[in-house]
């Protein structure tokens, strides 16, 4: 039985590459019948050309694996490997290798750093808690560099990753050069797929001021003992206009939405810039078309320089909006000392704030203990069992928008933490080998993809339903047998698949609606995400244009103080005339130093523009 797998995971792996194989003139053996042309060899390939005779020809191949070698390898949560495990062996045997694991945990700073101090640096290594960065260990000739022609020929499942991403080819390089990079960068698409927070009204009081909402999407908790709140949360997109958001903040805090015939609603629970920001985006900031990250850069359409959020015109609009709701009493600010969390879960669990900003993806995750201080979870379960929620995209701005931004911005990464690196020891031909196996686990067949990242069908997982399609259901460790345990992905890197497809089935066929099956059900990602002009990241700005910029941030100080103050008269209600305001506000900040930045930084030609590739299209 071993002789037959093993035999049929050769062929498969000759298959994958194919196109990487080469033959030498040396190595090809040509017959020919009858009168022929010249022979021409190009890699593994011989074409013979016939002028009158039929003619054969046979090609020896070569073994690309005929030289035995041996592999050390560390990766992440390695402690408890067992030597001789099932994959190891089975990739030893189809590739002539010996892979020699070490049973550590990469994560130990303390103890990565008596590894790389005694100079024992591993063939292949994933290490976290490594004493310094990949550039620095580069410098110190601790690992050597990936030349980008062994990605496009020894793995070209990953270089065909990138060029899906084409800033992709400009993470992780060698300092000085444009096709030598330090490691396998992680591609992690989970982060960037997705909205974090979302918008949370109390559905009661909508219905009870006037307003509905059409195809309102019960949601599933993942847990069945918190299924009986699978009728007071909902998923919706409201597209209710900017005056239509007015007139239903003031609404819930004049018109007694709760019907307890006393004045103590309020529309909205505002969240100020000091606390969680993240969180707002779809309830505050992307109502004016710019969200709270500040690596996101702007085309301001009066001056038409490149800005950052507080120089985006737009911002002014906005603080007028909160300054003038805030007057008004149709909203009410979280206190802007003290621990946001703890405000915000008292605040939001009164149930007396009908339009509150949540994080979309734990809605449906009251299993969580953690998650029963935030709305609308905290009022379900010390308030009223019985109110009805919805959650999703409700209101759109002034000029329409309703934006926000992904988790992350792009599914790449800098940093130990998001590199895997290669010992300065390795010559080409053994790291020609380490790509050919992690083309194989990763990118050969996405069977292989899903049994070296997640172990054996039947003794690791066990299918929902139909395989590869449903979820798995995952054999916890302490139930499998010793020599499957550990890690499930060691003899990999990180390349996360695209949920997309995978929620959408949990929803339509599994009727497993969470915030992001929702989404994309109802293909809200492309609707509603914003892209910067520009991200302030030494990516896209290069090294040196990034150093330049952070030496310019700090030069000019005054510029937070020049914003801080603006914020702080706006949240004050000390700003009569907004536009008046606005003109002084930003000539202080140009003199403060931002006129020089924009123009040295920001416009500059050489800082290049925002490319999010296929981020929002990619799917499985």
């Amino acid at each position: 039985m071993k002789k037959t797998v093993s035999l049929i995971l050769v062929i498969l792996l000759m298959m994958a590459f194919a196109s990487c194989k080469s033959v030498s003139e040396e190595d090809t053996e040509v017959t020919t019948t009858g009168n022929t042309a010249p022979v021409t060899t190009t890699n593994a390939v011989t074409t013979t050309t016939s002028t009158s005779k039929q003619e054969t020809t046979t090609v020896k191949e070569e073994n690309p694996f005929e030289e035995f070698m041996e592999i050390t390898w560390l990766t992440q949560l390695n402690a408890d490997y067992q030597e001789g495990r099932w994959d190891e062996l089975e990739l030893e045997e189809l590739f002539n290798v010996d892979l020699q694991v070490w049973a550590m945990d990469s994560r130990q700073g303390e103890q990565m750093a008596a590894l790389v101090a005694a100079g024992d640096i591993p063939d292949y290594f994933f290490m976290p808690g490594a004493p310094r960065q990949p550039a620095d260990m580069y410098n110190e000739k601790l690992i050597r560099s990936i030349p980008l022609s062994f990605f496009k020929n020894y793995i070209p499942g990953y270089y065909e990753l990138l060029e899906k991403f084409p800033i992709g080819f400009s993470y992780n390089l060698v300092p000085g050069k444009t096709d030598e990079y330090l490691g396998f960068t992680q591609v992690d698409m989970r982060g960037c797929q997705y909205f974090y927070d979302a918008t949370c009204i109390n559905l009661d009081w909508l219905e009870a001021v006037g307003y509905g909402i059409d195809n309102l999407q019960p949601a599933t908790q993942a847990s069945e003992s918190y299924a009986q709140y699978n009728d007071n949360i909902f998923f919706g997109e409201g597209n209710f206009s900017f005056e239509e958001m007015n007139d239903i903040m003031r609404k819930f805090t004049e018109d007694d939405p709760d019907g307890n015939g006393i004045d103590d609603t309020y529309g909205m629970l505002y969240m100020p810039p000091n606390v969680n920001e993240s969180w707002v985006n779809q309830t505050q900031y992307g109502l004016f078309g710019f969200v709270n990250e500040n690596s996101y850069l702007y085309k301001d359409p009066i001056s038409g320089d490149i800005v950052p959020k507080y120089a985006y015109t737009p911002y002014r609009d906005y603080y007028k909006w909160i300054s003038e709701s805030l007057t008004k009493g149709y909203m009410v600010s979280l206190p802007r000392t003290g621990t946001w969390t703890t405000s915000y879960s008292s605040m939001s669990g009164t149930g007396k704030y009908g339009i509150m900003s949540t994080c979309g993806v734990v809605v449906t995750q009251m299993n969580n203990e953690t998650n029963h201080q935030y709305p609308p979870m905290n009022y379900l379960i010390n308030g009223d069992p019985n109110a009805r929620f919805v959650v999703g995209i409700m209101f759109r701005g002034p000029e329409g928008y309703a934006v926000n931004k992904t988790y992350n911005i792009d599914p790449f990464g800098t940093g130990s933490w998001r590199v895997y690196m290669i010992g300065e020891q390795v010559s080409d031909a053994k790291l020609q080998r380490i790509c050919q196996i992690l083309q194989y686990t990763l990118f050969s067949s996405y069977e292989n993809y899903i049994r070296y990242t997640s172990g054996l069908e039947g003794i690791h997982f066990k299918w929902a339903g139909d395989p590869y399609l449903s979820n798995m259901i995952v054999t916890p460790a302490a139930e499998l047998p010793p020599e499957y345990r550990g890690n499930t992905s060691v003899f990999t890197f990180i390349i996360s698949q695209s949920p997309i497809n995978q929620f959408i089935r949990d929803a339509t066929i599994y009727n497993d609606w969470h915030y992001r099956s929702w989404m994309y059900v109802n293909d809200l990602l492309n609707k509603h995400v914003i892209s910067p002009a520009k991200y302030i990241s030494d990516v896209y700005m290069g090294i040196e244009l990034y150093k330049e910029y952070t030496d310019l941030v700090t030069k000019y100080p005054e510029i937070n103080t020049v914003v801080n103050d603006f914020i702080n008269r706006a949240l004050e209600g000390m700003i009569d005339n907004f536009n008046t305001e606005w003109q002084q506000y930003i000539e202080q900040l140009y003199s403060a130093g931002l006129e020089e930045i924009i123009e040295k930084i920001f416009n500059n030609p050489e800082f290049k523009d925002y490319d999010p590739g296929q981020k929002f299209i990619l799917r499985e």
